[in-house]
């Protein structure tokens, strides 16, 4: 059996973050844009989340 390393599920919600933040970011950005510190926040989120999600694809094993 299988080890299991959460991988499918931390690719999932890396790949349902990137959408949301993809979503929603215009809307913050009209509603907050000046805080900085949120914008920053969200432009780093979104690369890390696209890399985790990247990452995660490269090694995701597919079972029988």
């Amino acid at each position: 059996m299988a080890q299991r390393t959460g991988i499918p599920t931390m690719l999932f919600i890396a790949q349902r973050l990137c959408a949301l933040i993809t979503r929603y970011t215009p809307i913050i950005v009209t509603l907050f844009p000046a805080n900085a510190a949120l914008l920053a926040a969200l432009a780093a989120a979104n690369t890390a989340c696209a890399a985790l999600s990247q990452e995660l694809s490269a090694v995701r094993e597919y079972g029988d």
